[in-house]
């Protein structure tokens, strides 16, 4: 995935913004409408939403990874999810119109934003089996090769809710390691 977001990163170039976010800091507030798509070039973010008052972490991007309220980017509606900055981050952000027009003038670049598209699909896909077949420590060893930093980097709350277990579980999991 990273050779193909420096890609987009290399090809998109001229409608991306740099902008370095600060640790806590909410950078996509949910009930609004999000219009941007985030690719993360250090630092880490996460997108989360409530239920019931308990935060509950939906993504994670780390270097070259992407993030967005997709629910409102694509349809165009106010979004249940939050994007916040768990560290000092470096961030490129591509507004979604502008990529939908330059797409339109930049045909060719179709190919290289469908197959983005796909590895983020099959992303939730994979996400949502883990989530309805996986054990918790299953999940949790999943996450460690997906992302081996990612304990040093998120905090053991963020992660549980990530996995949907709770942090008792999380620890006790951890403490078979």
């Amino acid at each position: 995935m990273i050779d193909l977001v420096k890609k987009i990163i290399a090809e998109f170039e001229e409608i991306l913004t740099p902008v370095k976010y600060t640790k806590g800091e909410i950078i996509h507030k949910s009930n609004t409408t999000c219009n941007k798509i985030f690719i993360v070039k250090s630092g880490i973010l996460r997108s989360f939403y409530f239920v019931d008052y308990k935060d509950i972490t939906a993504h994670f991007a780390i270097d070259y990874g992407i993030i967005g309220a997709v629910d409102s980017l694509i349809k165009q509606t106010k979004s249940i999810y939050n994007i916040e900055a768990l560290d000092d981050s470096d961030v490129l952000v591509m507004d979604y119109s502008e990529m939908e027009s330059f797409l339109e003038k930049n045909p060719s670049l179709e190919r290289l934003a469908r197959q983005v598209s796909q590895f983020l699909y099959l992303d939730l896909v994979e996400r949502l089996e883990g989530m309805m077949f996986l054990s918790a420590k299953e999940k949790y060893d999943h996450l460690l090769t997906r992302y081996p930093t990612i304990t040093q980097q998120v905090s053991l709350g963020h992660i549980a809710s990530y996995l949907g277990i709770t942090q008792e579980t999380l620890s006790r999991i951890r403490s078979l390691k």
